[in-house]
């Protein structure tokens, strides 16, 4: 089912022209005397009482017309940073994410929010246009804690809880959380099996249960050293799940209630543990900052799946499979920038990494093991990255930052055979931005980006309820991408603004599935390919219908062309999702202390292009409705409802002979259902 909606067919432009209409009388009614540079660059906590936050990253959440960007969780350091900081620095854990640092800090500790625009010295947020600083109290002890509770269809109340204390012990300005508690999930099927000349040749119904427990502790302290700050960060976690998955098979005829012909069981297992250390140091010499920064993570996971098929009681297939990874990481960064008032202001700085990886996979069906490429690897990794970055403010108006940063690494795979490659890589980056007046920013971006790429994609794997099995490959590179891009940003109100982002990708060595020259099916580089699109987000103040009222819509559209050289011919890449549409309807009613609202999900599509399948996934439209209460001080409760429409999803897996060159081979549509899911939620601060 190879098809290509095109961009008019997706789009809802009815919809996308109701939204512009019901603009527009907002914006002309806009007083634009309340356009102020304060309001537009300075929030105070006063500002977020009426949703009554219980943490920082609730109350970026309620930012007017800014979209938080948590990172990324590459390998090293430096090219992780998201777009918020927290007293003007980055937040120098790692393994927790930006959004876990904010989460740590109670609403009651934060004195206000910043929003900047331009370019930032230092390199904290470097390549972001609009940053959030998070500027916090430091004369109180307080915290957080929080009670929730998840019921997935057919199964019991699951309890999660999460609390964090900010405190201040001796010389140390300390910060701990706990984050603890189960994850269920619930979801149900058909699937239809088809030969090739489109007859039925199996169904199944298929039940999937799984449950997730899991627990995490986040420790971080502060103090004055030796004429700077010294930090000191630790976590520890782990995470266990469950799957229970069950099927009964009808042959050549649709599913029913009769007894089935044969009955698939599938339980699958994974524990993952995680510890991580880091030590970050900052002092100013003058006009002059310098950060160094070391840190430590380890990862270990293990994975199990066994079946087994059923006739009359009787066992006639049973595989199992097994996965057993550790992975390392070990980081030193140090940087010395310009701090002062000049209007250039550069920065200097090397990071250098060590990355390790031990993998082995194991697949037998009926006790007959299967031979897989790379089934044992170990991945071995030195990279160094030497950098200069710069921000130079040519007026209020005008700013440009960039930088260019030298990317030397050296990875060894050892598996079926030895391989060692090095790579040199240079990465430039500019970008100008223009702020017309107070309220309106353009910004233009032009970057070298080199993609990192996954360790595990050398080592083979196994899907045992797919009945496929993927080769690792040795001989990967990273993708490269010439990416440019433009993004206007306009706050038209206190609450209402506007952002689009236009961007073209150029991308060599992209990773899709290709037949590897050992015969086996594996991620490999498949050539170049163009990208483009454009992303959309804009916030509407809905007072004059609605008191307090506020819909927020994102729509966002991609495009890409990939020449395929098992068809011969171009197509998109693999597991893209052309438009991402969703909206939220809020209203705060702060007079009786209610807030409700909806949120919405458009239908979606995403196709993966494999060696000798197509997958097709498709969702159907979804919606999500919320009421919270903040009748009494210093607490807030919400339930949410999830799927409350219940969500669908259609997986539909097209076969061919030998690869997708081949005749067509079969076709497998898989209906899914997710019945709605309850979440009762209790937030308090002390």
């Amino acid at each position: 089912m190879n098809k290509k909606m095109t961009f008019l067919q997706k789009t809802p432009l009815p919809l996308c022209f109701l939204l512009t209409v019901i603009s527009l009388p907002t914006m002309a009614l806009t007083d634009k005397k309340e356009i102020k540079t304060s309001e537009h660059s300075n929030y105070p906590a006063q500002f977020f009482a009426q949703y009554q936050p219980q943490s920082a990253y609730s109350m970026i959440q309620r930012l007017p017309g800014f979209n938080f960007d948590g990172g990324d969780n590459a390998r090293g350091f430096g090219g992780n940073a998201g777009n918020v900081l927290i007293d003007g620095a980055r937040p120098t854990s790692k393994s927790g994410g930006l959004s876990g640092a904010l989460k740590r800090i109670p609403a009651k500790q934060v004195e206000r929010i910043e929003i900047i625009r331009g370019g930032i010295s230092g390199g904290d947020a470097a390549g972001q246009s609009i940053v959030a600083n998070v500027i916090k109290r430091t004369d109180i002890t307080t915290g957080t804690y929080a009670l929730k509770f998840r019921r997935a269809p057919h199964g019991d109340l699951q309890p999660n809880i999460e609390a964090a204390i900010n405190t201040n012990i001796g010389q140390w300005a300390s910060v701990f959380d706990i984050d603890m508690g189960f994850g269920p999930g619930y979801r149900d099927a058909i699937i239809n099996n088809y030969d090739a000349n489109n007859e039925l040749t199996t169904s199944a119904r298929e039940t999937r249960k799984d449950l997730g427990r899991f627990s995490f502790a986040n420790g971080q302290m502060l103090r004055h050293f030796d004429a700077g700050k010294l930090t000191l960060n630790g976590r520890v976690g782990a995470d266990k799940w469950k799957n229970n998955q069950n099927q009964d098979i009808y042959n050549n005829q649709l599913a029913d209630d009769s007894a089935s012909d044969s009955q698939y069981k599938l339980i699958e297992s994974k524990r993952f543990e995680t510890a991580e250390f880091g030590i970050d140091w900052v002092a100013k010499f003058g006009d002059w900052k310098l950060h160094s920064l070391g840190l430590g993570q380890i990862e270990t996971d293990k994975f199990t799946s066994g079946s087994n098929t059923f006739e009359n009681d009787i066992t006639t297939g049973f595989d199992i499979y097994s996965n057993d990874s550790y992975q390392s990481e070990y980081i030193i960064r140090n940087t010395y920038g310009y701090v002062g008032s000049n209007k250039l202001k550069p920065e200097y700085g090397l990071e250098i990494a060590n990355n390790y990886l031990r993998k082995s996979s194991a697949y037998a069906f009926n006790g007959i093991v299967e031979e897989l490429d790379n089934a044992n690897v170990k991945v071995t990794e030195i990279r160094a990255e030497l950098f200069a970055n710069f921000v130079y403010t040519y007026s209020d108006a005008f700013s440009i930052d960039g930088g260019l940063t030298a990317e030397l690494s050296e990875i060894e795979v050892i598996g079926d055979e030895v391989k060692k490659q090095e790579f040199n890589f240079i990465k430039p980056r500019i970008s100008a931005t223009y702020k017309f007046n107070d309220t309106t920013t353009f910004v233009i971006e032009a970057e070298r980006v080199i993609e990192q790429l996954n360790f595990n994609d050398f080592a083979a794997s196994s899907s045992t309820i797919d009945g496929r099995s993927v080769s690792g490959n040795s001989n990967l590179k990273p993708e490269q991408s010439n990416e440019l891009s433009a993004s206007l940003d306009w706050n038209y109100s206190e609450k209402g603004s506007l952002k689009v982002n236009a961007f073209h990708h150029w991308r060599d060595d992209v990773l899709e599935e290709i037949i590897l020259s050992s015969g086996g099916q594996g991620l490999g580089n498949a050539g170049s390919a163009k990208v483009w699109g454009f992303e959309t987000d804009i916030s509407i103040p809905l007072d004059w219908i609605l008191n307090n009222g506020l819909l927020e819509v994102s729509y966002n559209y991609i495009d890409s062309e990939h020449h395929d050289l098992i068809i011969q011919s171009n197509r998109n890449l693999s597991d893209q999702t052309p438009i991402d549409f969703s909206a939220e309807l809020r209203q705060d009613l702060v007079e009786h202390k209610i807030a409700w609202g909806i949120n919405y999900y458009h239908d979606s599509e995403n196709l993966d292009y494999l060696v000798d399948e197509i997958e097709n996934f498709e969702g159907n439209k979804r919606t999500k409705i919320f009421i919270e209460s903040t009748h009494f001080d210093d607490y807030k409760v919400q339930l949410e409802v999830s799927n409350l429409n219940v969500a669908k999803y259609t997986r539909t897996r097209n076969f061919f002979v030998n690869d997708r060159s081949g005749e067509p081979n079969g076709v497998e549509i898989s209906n899914r259902r997710r019945e709605p899911v309850y979440k009762l939620s209790i937030w308090g601060t002390f």
